[in-house]
């Protein structure tokens, strides 16, 4: 999966958790995500649906706000579990 694709699967899942967006409206990568309306509980089932979208676990130490503060935050994060995961 190349960067591109990466993200547009990453927006795939992002937009079952972010009611604040509408479905014809972008999903803006440096937008908070708490102002999409992700909460603490949609966090947490946004975390899942990301490892099993990537195939990656997410670590104790990346659950944290600033993980989840904006698609972009979520994107390097993604990104860095890949490579690891290699």
């Amino acid at each position: 999966m190349n960067t591109d694709e990466v993200r547009t699967r990453l927006i795939e899942v992002l937009r079952e958790f972010l009611p604040r967006v509408a479905p014809d409206e972008p999903v803006e990568m440096a937008r908070p995500c708490n102002e999409m309306g992700l909460d603490s509980m949609n966090a947490i089932n946004l975390m899942l649906a990301l490892e099993g979208a990537f195939e990656i676990s997410f670590p104790d130490a990346l659950l944290t706000a600033e993980t989840f503060h904006s698609p972009a935050s979520l994107e390097t994060i993604v990104h860095q579990l890949r490579g690891a995961a290699q």
